[in-house]
């Protein structure tokens, strides 16, 4: 869930720890989908004016397919579990904190974080307590360069922070940063919500075995396998107490989905709302998009197990002895239980 993490109490750690190329276990296509070529967005000289925007770069077919893909799901990410920092102001060490931007993963994560931070810059703040790592972006050419990447692409309220970041910006040192209004495009067009479903989504896998009892055959628990999908996002930002609810009305209208818009509650003060999708038709659509714009963190491994079984239903093998058998190994293996990542 998005976490608003405050101040730089924490001790940053620069990225040199040789952690292993996670982009190299992608298929090459999805490389340069997400990735490509970034050299072209770097920033000399704090001069953002010479940046290539995206209309500047509509007769360069490969640069713009990777900026216009990469900067879609790192929207997405940062809008479901990042945030900005504005003020500044000194710490409880003395230090000056000024404007950044952060999203956090949680720990299986850290591959793909290195590799971002190799790309994009930014360091790490480690929080173990909660089992997450916070990527921070606060060098001020690297900071820039993450906002010409995002600009334009965002969905939810956390657009109004982020603006506000750029006016900040260009009112200091004379940028001519774009602002622009939330982006109300096809969610089929981009990878943005590939990002926010590797925040907040989940894949899901419901298995229940039949039981009769002995003397009265008597059926105490009805057998069911159910793939599912949930997404789920808080109602409401906690600064400005903008809701959430017309992007996750338009992510479930994408899945063709038309019942009201549901709420779960997590103990008593915290509710959100979720998406649920178990229909194999509607699950259908988020496949293909997922096919198009592929997950990028450790979610990816518990999606290609649950797709596993997802092709076992269509087939109608779920069934069967063997089916059950690999429903069930699979399943012991998925999200909190994994343990082998790839």
């Amino acid at each position: 869930m998005p976490a608003l993490i405050g101040g730089f109490g924490n001790y940053f750690l620069p990225i040199h720890l040789g952690a292993p190329d996670y982009f190299k276990y992608l298929p090459a296509w999805a490389y340069n989908l997400y990735c490509g070529d970034t050299s072209s967005y770097s920033i000399e000289n704090n001069n953002y004016n010479h940046l290539a925007s995206s209309s500047d770069l509509s007769n360069i077919k490969d640069n713009i397919f990777n900026f216009n893909s990469i900067g879609p799901y790192l929207t997405g990410l940062f809008e479901a579990d990042g945030h900005i920092y504005l003020s500044k102001q000194i710490n409880s060490k003395g230090k000056i904190t000024t404007q950044y931007i952060a999203i956090t993963f949680v720990n299986k994560d850290l591959p793909l974080v290195n590799k971002f931070i190799e790309l994009f810059g930014g360091r790490l703040r480690f929080k173990n307590k909660e089992n997450a790592i916070v990527w921070i972006i606060n060098v001020h050419t690297e900071l820039v360069n993450l906002i010409n990447l995002m600009n334009g692409n965002l969905r939810t309220p956390k657009i109004n922070q982020f603006n506000d970041l750029i006016t900040y910006l260009n009112d200091k040192y004379h940028y001519n940063i774009p602002v622009y209004s939330q982006d109300t495009s096809d969610l089929n067009t981009n990878g943005w919500l590939a990002g926010f479903i590797d925040a907040d989504g989940g894949f899901k896998i419901r298995y229940t075995e039949k039981r009769i009892e002995e003397n009265s055959n008597k059926v105490l628990t009805k057998g069911r396998i159910e793939v599912r999908f949930a997404l789920e996002q808080q109602q409401y930002l906690p600064y400005n107490n903008q809701s959430y609810k017309p992007i996750m009305l338009k992510i479930q209208s994408f899945f063709g989905i038309t019942t009201e818009l549901k709420i779960s509650k997590h103990n008593i003060d915290k509710t959100y709302w979720i998406i649920e999708i178990t229909s194999l038709n509607k699950l259908n659509l988020l496949i293909q998009y997922l096919n198009n714009y592929p997950l990028l963190t450790a979610k990816r491994n518990d999606f290609d197990d649950w797709l596993k079984l997802y092709h076992l239903m269509i087939d109608k093998k779920h069934l069967t002895e063997d089916g059950k058998l690999l429903i069930k190994k699979i399943k012991s293996n998925m999200n909190k239980k994994r343990e082998k990542f790839n």
